[in-house]
């Protein structure tokens, strides 16, 4: 499992600021899923266990909801935020998606960006789907990267988009997973899959939106640069942010964040 994006401490503050901004979107996705109230749950990718802890909220004291990540650093980080909470029906496991033992059945099994930096998706999608009882369900959510931008769009949004989405591309990886996200599990072998995109809107003066689109780029600047998409000068890091909200001012334009997709099925 290559993560691009690394996990030092300036990422996993990237990643909670990140997953405060996707709650809302997450939730709706869960909830449309059919998580509820009593479930057994695998998170997969769990990192620093921000969906592990928003569908423990979800399932209860009478469910239960097990992250499995093969990074350390964030499952420290997840394991003292769930202990922070008062959640007791929350766990972590070290493990590799591809090779942790898969045995003993759950309701169902959720992933949010995580399929993006598996070498083979269908293959854990399917090995995890055995674990779920008939009738319950597997529920991933991925990023489509090029609905980011302005609204209006303007020449720097659209250099965002660019450096973000071609980096990586040239790195391998596929910035348009989440519009494919349907497509993926039906190779995966389900059935009936069901998507839903959530936009999310910045407003004018609204700080998270730059803080979100420089915070992106600032983790792939070491991609952006060794894949030829641009120089450290071109994207002039330590005023991206301030540039990018002074361009929304400028331009009275709306940012617009990459659309959280989500993809659901039942198992038969």
């Amino acid at each position: 499992m290559t993560y691009l994006l690394g996990h030092d401490p300036a990422e996993l503050a990237r990643l909670e600021h990140q997953a405060r901004l996707l709650a809302p979107a997450t939730g709706t996705i869960l909830r449309l899923a059919g998580i509820e109230p009593g479930m057994r749950v695998l998170d997969l990718g769990t990192g620093a266990g921000d969906v592990a802890l928003q569908v423990a909220e979800l399932v209860g004291p009478t469910g239960s909801v097990v992250g499995i990540d093969q990074s350390d650093r964030p499952l420290a980080l997840a394991a003292h935020r769930a202990e922070q909470r008062g959640l007791t029906n929350v766990s972590f496991v070290h493990d590799d998606l591809h090779t942790v033992p898969v045995t003993g059945t759950v309701d169902a099994v959720v992933g949010r960006l995580v399929l993006l930096y598996l070498p083979d998706p269908h293959a854990v999608l399917r090995r995890f789907a055995d674990r779920v009882r008939p009738g319950g369900t597997v529920a991933v959510m991925e990023y489509e990267m090029g609905a980011a931008g302005t609204v209006p769009p303007t020449e720097l949004s659209a250099r965002v988009t660019h450096w973000i989405t071609e980096s990586f591309r040239r790195s391998g990886l596929d910035a348009h997973l989440g519009a494919r996200l349907a497509q993926v599990m039906r190779t995966a072998g389900f059935a009936d899959v069901t998507t839903l995109g959530v936009q999310g809107y910045r407003e004018i003066g609204d700080p998270d939106g730059p803080r979100m689109a420089a915070g992106i780029v600032r983790t792939l600047l070491p991609a952006i640069e060794k894949t030829g998409v641009a120089t450290p000068a071109e994207v002039d890091i330590d005023t991206l942010e301030d540039r990018i909200a002074r361009d929304c001012v400028d331009n009275d334009a709306i940012l617009k964040t990459p659309t959280l997709v989500g993809a659901w099925a039942r198992v038969p």
